[in-house]
């Protein structure tokens, strides 16, 4: 029993007594991705904090991000859970290079790095956003998740002016069955 208790109390001096300094200890190993040598499982400790405070550093640190650093795909996991578990009151950054840069990686690759970009531009309503996941959703080939994201994305930021974009690609038949699938589930449930 006093190893659980040593837990419960590190736990507490960690979380309750002293959390503003540890969390500015990891707003600070945010910038250094180098220095951390599982970025997965900081990724996942980074969501289960469930901090907005994280958002900016991350938002930033992923604006400077080359496409083939090897952190760089945790790090969108955790902005886009943090985001996804945010309000409408926090407030963040975002870099003025970030949706230029997300658009690159959404439109010029394919697989993990487009599906993960394209599900955190969904939190960034905008006619910019807007015009990435059309073009997005005009080609073909891609993991079909990151189509759903931009999907999504269309519908977050103006459902009534997309919901017939939703319908036709549910009625394509050139498109993929698991995204035509999705479609007419929306379409049913009336997202």
């Amino acid at each position: 029993m006093t190893d659980i208790n040593h837990k419960l109390d590190l736990l507490y001096d960690l979380l309750v007594d002293n959390f503003t300094i540890l969390k500015n200890e990891l707003i600070g190993l945010i910038a250094q991705p180098g220095k951390i040598d599982n970025t997965n499982k900081f990724a996942s400790l980074l969501s289960e904090l469930k901090n907005s405070d994280f958002i900016g550093p991350l938002l930033y640190q992923i604006s400077l991000a080359d496409r083939n650093d090897i952190w760089l795909t945790d790090y969108l996991y955790a902005a886009i859970n943090l985001l996804e578990e945010s309000s409408f009151d926090d407030e963040f950054a975002v870099p003025p290079n970030f949706i230029a840069k997300l658009e690159a990686w959404i439109i010029n690759n394919k697989g993990e790095l487009a599906w993960k970009a394209a599900n955190l531009l969904k939190y960034l309503e905008s006619e910019q956003a807007e015009r990435i996941q059309l073009k997005k959703l005009e080609e073909r080939g891609d993991f079909f998740l990151t189509y759903v994201e931009c999907i999504l994305g269309l519908l977050r930021y103006n459902k009534a002016k997309h919901m017939s974009m939703a319908k036709q690609i549910a009625e394509d038949e050139t498109r993929d069955n698991e995204l035509r699938e999705f479609c007419r589930d929306i379409i049913s449930r009336q997202y």
